[in-house]
């Protein structure tokens, strides 16, 4: 699996790229899978070969595949499968006719066992500069239970070694299972007394596709269980002089990874800005956030968990490292994690400089205006959280604010978790307004979708306003909550 990542709307650059989120890290603008056949049969496979009638293509359509690269401009490509050492022959020249090319950085994703001193040498000539392989566990057993291959801890280790000594730089991706989610940190420890040249670790784990599928249950770690295991393996890391990276087949950033931005891929890639085609890229759309994501401040910079790890372990672990605060609270304007950008009487040009000027992963746009055409704008911004106020219940004066709040939510449906603009309304009702038409204006809210509703007046009819609405919309994030004004917000 490859960890290259697309990058996110509405995010700014914040620097110049960590060299462990270069080509070390395996960020890749190229994905070519050689074969899918395969020396070993993991369990947890994303990509098995039985999940193909034709394992090898033709030797036509993956040199079709590589020209498309290098027509592109890629500068590094990923060679993967399968297992592309199997072809040995095929590897080499697709090696030579890659650099040959203009790609700088050819990446090689084996399991090493079916290398020696001499294919090493072979594959270093040919010109691969660094690889990325599944050294599982340091466990000799629960390595080759992992691969589904006996006798393969000893024989990785050779390959890796081999590579080492032909001057191939090596990453290990140790994909983290229940086998060995309590192991993480003694896995470091191993690495640095035994493979001493070799400075990353990918922490991987078990995503629940392809034949992982099959047993899910026993295969997935528990975050709940992984996340002090990470943050312990990061702290022995630091001492040995290592380097971790939390790929985009790793671990939410609340699983450990939530001080450590810089060290998260997902994260990284989300900072620098636009998300961003990347061939043979094929499992974005598989993660989600969940309940515990929801006000978490930190959500810009993390796609959240797998579909199925919400399913069958019910988002154990997964948490708000950081939590947002609503703009109408005191305090909002200096909460960790956030900015707020209150927009009295709509986007105007200052209001969306700012908003594009803010750094913090979370960017609330906090007005009581908004039409199609300003949210338009508010998406293209770096605004990542809207609070929309709406001051009158008059069908006629909040038509416009509901049909500019559909058009969001309409496009959000369609962004990765972590790119979606979330959307609060909130109905600050005044000493005339009728709780009726208040609970009907909110019930359009809660048709539309909206991520919460606040009534933000906390007086006790309110307050019984809020409890209809909620037990008329199941679900339905809706409070009665005391407020400051818009306009202190704007000071």
């Amino acid at each position: 699996m490859s960890d290259a990542m697309t990058a996110e709307r509405g995010t700014r650059p914040t620097g110049a790229e960590p060299a462990t989120l270069g080509e070390e890290s395996h960020r890749t603008k190229g994905l070519l899978r050689l074969t899918m056949a395969c020396n070993e049969r993991c369990p947890f496979c994303n990509v098995p070969m039985e999940d193909y009638a034709r394992p090898t293509p033709p030797a036509a359509e993956i040199d079709a595949q590589l020209q498309a690269f290098l027509d592109d401009g890629a500068e590094t490509l990923t060679i993967s499968g399968g297992e592309p050492t199997l072809l040995r022959k095929r590897l080499v020249e697709l090696v030579r006719r890659a650099r040959a090319g203009g790609v700088r950085f050819v990446e090689l994703q084996t399991n090493a066992v079916l290398l020696d001193d001499a294919y090493a040498a072979e594959l270093a000539d040919a010109g691969v500069t660094s690889a990325f392989v599944s050294l599982l566990s340091h466990v000799p057993e629960r390595h080759d239970t992992l691969a589904g291959l006996e006798g393969a801890f000893p024989r990785c280790l050779r390959g890796i070694d081999a590579m080492l000594d032909h001057g191939i730089r090596v990453t290990l991706n140790p994909v983290t299972a229940s086998l060995t989610q309590e192991l993480v940190a003694d896995y470091v420890d191993f690495v640095a007394a035994r493979l001493p040249r070799v400075h990353f670790i990918s922490l991987s784990a078990v995503q629940p596709h392809g034949r992982a599928r099959d047993g899910v249950a026993e295969l997935l770690p528990d975050y709940g269980v992984l996340g002090p295991r990470i943050r312990e393996a990061r702290a022995r890391a630091e001492v040995h002089g290592l380097e971790l990276v939390n790929p985009y087949c790793g671990l939410p950033l609340c699983i450990g990874w939530d001080d450590a931005l810089d060290q998260c891929v997902e994260a990284f890639e989300a900072r620098a800005g636009g998300w961003r085609d990347t061939h043979g890229l094929d499992n974005v759309g598989n993660k989600a956030h969940g309940e515990p994501c929801r006000t978490c401040a930190l959500r810009t910079r993390c796609g959240g968990a797998w579909h199925a790890y919400w399913e069958v372990r019910d988002g154990a672990g997964i948490h708000a490292p950081i939590t947002t605060v609503e703009p109408w609270f005191d305090g909002a304007d200096h909460s960790e994690g956030q900015a707020v950008v209150a927009a009295p009487g709509g986007l105007d040009e200052a209001a969306l400089a700012r908003l594009d000027a803010e750094a913090q992963p979370t960017v609330w746009c906090w007005t009581d205006r908004l039409d199609t055409a300003e949210a338009a704008r508010l998406l293209a911004s770096g605004c990542t959280d809207l609070a929309l106020e709406l001051d009158s219940l008059d069908p006629e004066a909040v038509r416009p604010a509901l049909r500019a709040v559909r058009w969001l939510l309409a496009e959000g449906a369609r962004l990765q978790p972590q790119t979606r603009l979330r959307v609060l309304v909130g109905l600050r009702p005044s000493d005339a307004t009728n709780p009726t038409a208040l609970v009907r204006t909110g019930a359009l809210c809660a048709a539309l979708g909206v991520d919460g509703l606040r009534i933000l007046s906390a007086a006790p009819v309110w307050r019984r306003a809020a409890d209809l609405l909620r037990s008329q919309h199941a679900g339905l994030d809706v409070a009665a909550v005391a407020a400051r004004p818009l306009a202190q917000g704007a000071r």
